[in-house]
């Protein structure tokens, strides 16, 4: 007999599944209820208008059946609805020659006043504005992004140490961190939105080699030569470096407006916004630190373009920051035309050929209770391979975030009873559903903050085969992490602006 006295039980995560509650309405698009109309009315207008009783009935029946298998059938791992948009937008972006960038930032020149002009953005990142502000000692980036409404700033942290805390200081940093959520969507503060950015570039193995034959005394006994080398064969040279980023996004609205006009006096709105923005960062770094969270470092513009150059050119360092200007973000050339992944060059490439990026979206969180670090396998177990991955967390205070769950609560009781009065088998999945539901009320209950979860991955690799191979081992590691990736084919160039620090993919 084998007793479990004395044994500690790890705490487990259970990470909430969202599932339309109803075949109609629930969770539907705009064009989808849209589709299942028209279908409905052309059965109705064919059951006036078609003379023959055969074809009256065909068309009666067929109408609506063809609307459905337009939104529910599925087609290609989608719906024919959700490819239709998506094939239209790339056979149009290809055709109207919109794939295809190149960065006019060598000629652009500057204003009289010394002022570099501004230059346009890649495809997919929209309009943006830099503003520099004051952060203590330091300067930090405040990006506008005109087209979404939003406003935002970055930070680098310090990673959650997977693998280097045991379990109990892992689980004590998630509740830490989950006071800072807490406090950030409960609180009167302006940032709606957080978004962590974790970048794994493979470190140079020859590093330490070079650097030994640059510094090394080359007068040293030949035996002590001998034995560093030694010791260097012996030392592994696959390495990895891991850099963390935290971003804030506050959504432009009425109040902010009317906040950044009382700070700024009624003359500078952009400075306003800054004072703001900067009031908020302060409250969140104090929070990480009771976290045991250690901010690095603001990103000034020349921090924050250099990190946005590294993304779309690993070769880049990302703390090359000398020269570095906004418009030094982008790249030279950038081409989405290719359906499966997009490329991109930078001036200073060692190469001609460029660089090619392909940017999953996380389709489906563990369904069952994991332990702390399950994206270790995703995050530090997969060596050698360029990845970003980004995580976007939309906030909502706990209060609506309750009547959400009630509301979802209701739904799946009406289900259970309507499938029981049905005399059907209840299905294990329901009750599993159910089950999350209940605990995700427990938790709101007990003051967690209401949190939108979306997870986006971005490889990067020299050659369209090495990209196909680094796909492959990413999806594998995804899978020991309990993750379902779906690649976003035909709009990478929308997708890979999420993981940028940009606080990006979730919709409202």
């Amino acid at each position: 007999m084998t007793t479990t006295e004395g044994y500690e039980r790890r705490r487990s995560f259970l990470i909430g599944k969202a599932k339309p509650n109803a075949i109609v309405g629930r969770n539907r698009e705009t064009g989808e209820l849209a589709v299942l109309a028209v279908g409905c009315l052309l059965a109705m207008v064919c059951g006036f208008a078609v003379p023959t009783l055969p074809l009256k009935i065909l068309t009666i029946v067929g109408c609506p059946v063809l609307a459905g298998a337009i939104v529910f059938a599925p087609y290609r791992k989608r719906t024919y609805y959700k490819w239709f948009e998506i094939e239209r937008s790339y056979k149009r972006m290809v055709r109207s020659r919109n794939a295809f960038y190149t960065s006019d930032a060598d000629t652009a020149g500057t204003t009289l006043g010394g002022k570099e002009i501004e230059v346009p953005a890649p495809p997919g990142v929209g309009q943006v504005r830099w503003i520099s502000a004051r952060f203590g000692p330091d300067e930090l980036a405040v990006l506008m992004h005109l087209d979404r409404g939003t406003i935002t700033c970055t930070i680098e942290i310090e990673g959650p140490g997977v693998g280097s805390r045991d379990a109990e200081d892992q689980e004590a940093l998630v509740d830490r961190y989950g006071t800072l959520l807490r406090h950030v969507a409960n609180g009167d503060g302006f940032v709606t939105r957080l978004q962590m950015l974790a970048r794994t570039l493979p470190a140079d193995p020859d590093a330490h080699a070079k650097d030994v034959a640059r510094r090394g005394d080359p007068n040293a006994p030949g035996w002590i030569r001998d034995s560093y080398a030694q010791l260097l064969s012996m030392v592994s040279t696959s390495s990895e470096q891991h850099r963390t980023y935290l971003t804030a996004c506050m959504a432009y609205t009425r109040e902010l407006a009317t906040e950044a006009r009382v700070m700024s006096g009624g003359t500078d709105l952009d400075h306003g916004i800054c004072v703001i923005m900067v009031r908020e960062l302060n409250d969140i770094c104090a929070r990480l630190a009771d976290a045991d969270i250690k901010v690095r470092r603001p990103l000034d513009v020349p921090a924050l373009s250099s990190l946005i150059h590294s993304m779309y050119d690993p070769e880049h360092p990302i703390d090359h920051t000398d020269g570095m200007a906004e418009r030094d973000a982008w790249p030279a050339e950038f081409d989405a035309a290719a359906p499966l992944f997009l490329r991109a060059k930078t001036r200073e490439s060692l190469t001609a050929d460029p660089w090619c990026h392909a940017t999953a979206w996380i389709r489906e969180w563990p369904l069952t209770p994991v332990a702390v670090n399950f994206l270790a396998p995703l995050l530090v177990h997969t060596p050698d391979v360029i990845r970003t991955v980004a995580v976007s967390m939309d906030l909502e205070p706990t209060e609506v975030a309750i009547e959400r769950m009630l509301t979802e609560r209701v739904n799946v009781d009406a289900e259970a009873a309507r499938q029981a009065k049905l005399g059907r088998v209840d299905d294990p999945r329901e009750r599993a559903h159910s089950s999350r539901v209940d605990l995700r009320g427990e938790d709101l209950a007990a003051g967690a903050a209401g949190v939108n979860l979306a997870g986006y991955i971005t490889v990067s690799s020299r050659s369209p085969e090495a990209l196909a191979r680094d796909k492959r081992t990413i999806r594998a590691s995804a899978g020991k992490s309990f993750l379902k990736l779906e690649w976003c084919d035909r709009e990478h160039h929308r997708a890979f602006v999420n993981t940028l620090p940009f606080a990006t993919g979730v919709r409202r």
